[in-house]
């Protein structure tokens, strides 16, 4: 039996943790961002929804490239243009410079995901896919987890722009750490991958819509549930945090599954995963009812996203080798088009008729999903 690379994963793992930081420290930093430049919060959403788009436009841009690229320089590259843009937020004079920088490390991020995720299918052992995955997106986890308190902690010592120039010195930290990361066969200068090689790969439009539905599930409720609780028991940001942390925390955890997920192979668990997080979502808004369970419950909430992530992204990294990279593009696309969908289609569905409907919705698309993927899959059930 192949053994998996540790180093490469645990450098790996902090590539994920370094996007997930830089990502998330506009939240907590936003007033004092929205007050140094003089503007509001609305300006600087717009700035936070640039960085959306940079990691859809680059992921699709990318995809097709990313089979030809030498994946460490690609990552190394990206990661200097991360560092940059993350300079150049920090300098910002105005809501539209700040809004330059985001697009700008949204694409820099639209490349390090995929990249990332690719070299891990890569490197790791056919099986032990799934438990490699899991240790990467373990970073996502660290991110949650650490990235938010540690921006408002940096923010109290040497403000917001302080906080933008010591995240930029640990993106570049990262462009000599992937130096260190093995380096994998590409495709070479051989004919472009074109999308419909990808969508026509078994099971590929499976693993999308699985994914979409996943993604939209996620984003449509986690960007309401804050605002939800804070109004229904009248508590301050700290609930807010309280439920990012429990759920990090769970997130973190689920890699206690990834094994198992291995044992069962990806196809196996996909519809089981799906059914799982939409099962979470019938409990999730009895649980916002009471200030203790919805502080808690996020951490089986996490714990079965990380079950489902990992799912996703060890079923999509094998299903082909020669076109890794580009699958795993497509697959930060439909990340972040989720991300944009959730918050354009269940905004006025939230306004309108609160987070039930929004979490029974995620509920059903996830059942949909399930149903979808056990029907699929069937034929196919080995792994």
């Amino acid at each position: 039996m192949s053994a998996t690379p540790k180093a490469p994963l645990r450098l790996l793992t902090l590539s994920i943790a370094a996007v997930g930081i830089q990502a998330l420290m506009l939240s907590p930093l936003l007033t004092d961002i929205a007050s140094g430049l003089g503007t509001g919060p609305k300006e600087i959403g717009f700035a936070a929804a640039a960085y959306g788009v940079g990691v859809a436009a680059s992921a699709l841009v990318a995809a097709p490239q990313l089979g030809h690229w030498q994946k460490r320089q690609a990552i190394r590259i990206a990661f200097l243009l991360l560092t940059g843009a993350l300079i150049v937020c920090g300098l910002a004079w105005s809501w539209h410079i700040l809004a330059g920088g985001q697009l700008m490390a949204g694409l820099a991020s639209g490349v390090i995901i995929p990249a990332t995720y690719a070299l891990t299918g890569d490197i790791a052992a056919p099986e032990q896919r799934s438990q490699a995955a899991g240790k990467v997106l373990f970073g996502w986890s660290v991110a949650m987890v650490a990235g938010v308190p540690l921006a408002a902690l940096l923010s109290a010592f040497v403000g917001w722009r302080g906080t933008f120039f010591i995240i930029a010195g640990i993106a570049a930290l990262m462009v000599a750490g992937a130096s260190m990361l093995p380096r994998t066969p590409s495709q070479g200068d051989g004919e472009r991958v074109r999308y419909r090689d990808v969508l026509a790969l078994p099971a590929a439009w499976t693993g999308y819509l699985a994914t979409f539905a996943y993604m939209i599930g996620f984003y449509q409720t986690y960007t309401f549930i804050g605002d939800h609780v804070r109004q229904m028991h009248g508590a301050g940001a700290w609930l807010g945090g309280t439920i990012s942390l429990a759920y990090g925390l769970g997130f973190g955890a689920g890699v206690m599954f990834d094994k198992w997920i291995d044992s069962r192979g990806p196809a196996r668990v996909m519809p089981l995963a799906l059914g799982l997080v939409g099962l979470n979502y019938l409990v999730l808004p009895f649980a916002a009812d009471n200030m203790l369970a919805i502080a808690a419950y996020p951490f089986i909430w996490g714990l079965a996203n990380h079950i489902c992530m990992t799912t996703l992204v060890s079923f999509m990294g094998a299903l082909s080798p020669q076109l890794r990279g580009t699958v795993m593009g497509l697959f930060s696309f439909v990340t972040y088009v989720s991300l944009g969908t959730a918050g354009a289609v269940y905004g006025p569905v939230y306004a309108a008729h609160g987070f039930f409907a929004v979490s029974f919705a995620s509920a059903a698309t996830l059942f949909a999903a399930a149903v979808m993927a056990y029907a699929s899959l069937r034929p196919n059930r080995a792994r």
